[in-house]
């Protein structure tokens, strides 16, 4: 049995026969959580002024880094002349944001709440569909853009959005999981510093995304396809590019130190083909437009490889985290029953 001061038992709403956890930390000293059923509210109701002043982007934003911070309810107030700000707002919510609903309308007031949490979708399992998507996103493009199909590319453009929603819904639960130690490994993380880790993997996923989307916007513009000769050298670095990003999200889940090595030289590879690619343009006869679309199209490839080298080197750096203290902590953590002083 442990006896825990009654003020901070009562201030967390803890009550006979709740648990908490006892996690032994890296100086030796002991962090108390609240578990299970206690539930400490740390988002009330957020609340986002809209001015007609205000560029419709900024009412975006604000309402975003609500959702960000965790609020599980979001009230937009729109002040007269603002009703061109309501369009904008809920088209963002429905492409950018994961979870979040309409559930109050009025003239001059929405209310939005989050119905999906970190319960049904942790942050590893949210990372590995997100890093799925950014895969095929990439694939995908290069395959556009190598065929000059206009429709596919279009499509993964569309798919940008969707890995945007998985972004921002992840660093929502980061963030909530870092301001309350509780949630730490209800989202699937057992440390604020695996938190710092994972934010800084799904950034190079999103920017992943991104130059994906860019090289689909490239394809659009081309009216026919490039040369063999011209497609082979990028189809190369392409391909290192995909593998080396996707041997760092194999190492993340294992934290495999030796793949995330091997990951880091072959991203470099990739950067140096897509270099020595650049190099070549010249010699391939290209007109104007066509050699600059494949020079930015090799760049976003390049850029591809150096986040896959990055998210490795996160990877390196999540295992070195006192992996003896990991291990301790694991079988130290017991569970305790409450008994009132």
């Amino acid at each position: 049995m442990v006896s825990l001061p009654k003020r901070w038992a009562r201030s967390v709403g803890l009550k006979p026969g709740h648990q908490v956890a006892l996690i032994p930390q890296p100086d030796s000293s002991l962090l108390l959580v609240p578990r299970g059923e206690v539930k400490v509210d740390v988002a009330h109701e957020a609340l986002v002024e809209a001015h007609p002043s205000m560029d419709p982007e900024a009412v975006v934003r604000d309402f975003i880094s609500r959702y960000l911070a965790g609020h599980e309810a979001i009230r937009v107030r729109f002040h007269e002349g603002a009703s061109r700000h309501r369009a904008a707002l809920k088209e963002a919510i429905r492409r950018k944001l994961m979870g979040v609903e309409v559930i109050e309308e009025s003239a001059d007031e929405l209310l939005t709440q989050c119905l999906v949490g970190y319960v049904e979708l942790p942050v590893k399992r949210a990372v590995s569909r997100m890093s799925n998507l950014a895969h095929s996103m990439h694939r995908d493009a290069f395959s556009a853009y190598a065929s000059a199909d206009h429709g596919l590319a279009s499509e993964v453009i569309d798919r940008d959005d969707e890995v945007d929603r998985f972004y921002f819904f992840i660093v929502r639960q980061l963030k909530m999981a870092v301001q309350n130690r509780a949630l730490s490994e209800e989202v699937g993380l057992s440390s604020p510093r695996d938190c710092l880790g994972y934010r800084l993997v799904v950034k190079s996923v999103e920017r992943v995304a991104d130059h994906a989307a860019r090289i689909a916007c490239l394809a659009l513009g081309l009216e026919k396809r490039l040369s063999l000769e011209a497609l082979s050298r990028a189809s190369k670095v392409s391909e290192l590019a995909g593998r080396a990003y996707l041997r760092a999200m194999e190492a993340l889940e294992g934290l495999d130190v030796e793949e995330a090595h091997r990951c880091m030289s072959l991203s470099a590879e990739a950067v140096r083909a897509g270099r020595s690619a650049v190099e070549e343009l010249i010699s391939l006869g290209l007109d104007a437009r066509s050699a600059v679309s494949l020079s930015l199209a090799l760049d976003s490839l390049r850029r591809i490889a150096e986040y896959g080298a990055d998210i490795a080197e996160v990877v390196i750096n999540l295992a070195a985290a006192a992996p003896t203290t990991r291990a301790w902590a694991q079988e130290a953590r017991r569970w305790v029953g409450i008994r009132w002083p």
